[in-house]
């Protein structure tokens, strides 16, 4: 792991910009904690909020929620950015059917492994909440809890017929993006490519769900571009300890619309993870 690229003191939290190596990909990430703590390294017995990112998203685009969750939870919160986004070193340059599935049980553990988190609570958002789930069903990783915003348990018309939609305006969207990415085209054209693949409208994670063993927390917009409620109610109903709401006048990035309701969902949801493994 190489030296912490930057530290910032923002009121009582400590945030660290550094990049770490796993194989021939180095990743770039965010370690924020609370005043007082080394916020370097993890202790292995404390846990530690792991944030991971939708399918154009970074770091960057989850705002001032993981400060927040820091601030509220007194917990350290880590966020990285997935090979070929925001900092990241761009590989593979294509994906597979199985990308979703191999982040949750290959980057995702070695990525805790590196920075010693061992008591993670995974927050996830899209592809990233997804990830999460793969993680938690599959036994890759062994959470104290699991909250997913806007995931993907199956694929739905609306998921494809919005890809379609923010594929006819790409070259804006790509502009934006690079505001957070180093390779916005190779990120925006490697999402869209495999969500597009005909062969991927079986993709389904739902057979994993009812052996998540740790509490999940599901939040969904009502105007989500991407998802119906049926992804609420089906890992509400599939997972053992599932609970999921709805937010009206929200989309897909519900931290961005309603950020003050998912920083008290989310904050609510990890105290009380951290206190039952106290």
């Amino acid at each position: 792991m190489g030296s912490a690229a930057g530290e910032v003191n923002a009121g009582s939290a400590v945030t660290v910009d550094d990049r770490l190596q796993v194989g021939t990909v180095g990743i770039a990430y965010r370690r924020i904690s609370p005043g007082g703590i080394d916020s370097r390294h993890s202790s292995g017995n404390s846990p530690v909020i792991v944030m991971l990112h939708e399918g154009l998203g970074s770091i960057t685009q989850w705002r001032d929620l993981p400060e927040v969750l820091t601030r509220r939870c007194g917990l350290e919160v880590i966020a990285y950015d997935r090979s070929g986004y925001g900092r990241s070193d761009p590989v593979p340059e294509t994906y597979s059917d199985g990308f979703m599935e191999r982040e949750a049980t290959e980057m995702l553990p070695a990525v805790l492994d590196e920075l010693g988190v061992r008591r993670p609570i995974l927050v996830g958002h899209s592809d990233g909440a997804s990830i999460s789930l793969i993680a938690a069903g599959s036994g890759s990783v062994v959470p104290l809890g699991v909250a997913v915003i806007a995931p993907h348990s199956f694929i739905e018309d609306i998921c494809i017929d919005g890809i379609r939609a923010i594929d006819g305006q790409r070259g804006q969207v790509i502009s934006g993006l690079a505001r957070h990415h180093d390779h916005p085209r190779l990120a925006f054209e490697r999402w869209r490519d495999v969500w597009l693949t005909p062969r991927f409208r079986h993709w389904d994670i739902r057979p994993l769900l009812e052996r998540i063993d740790c509490p999940v927390l599901v939040l969904q917009g009502e105007g989500d571009q991407y998802g119906t409620e049926a992804q609420v109610s089906t890992i509400v109903q599939s997972a053992p300890n599932a609970s999921g709401h709805l937010l009206a006048d929200c989309g897909h990035v519900a931290h961005r619309d309603q950020p003050e309701r998912i920083a008290d969902y989310l904050a609510d949801f990890v105290s009380g993870c951290a206190a039952a493994a106290s």
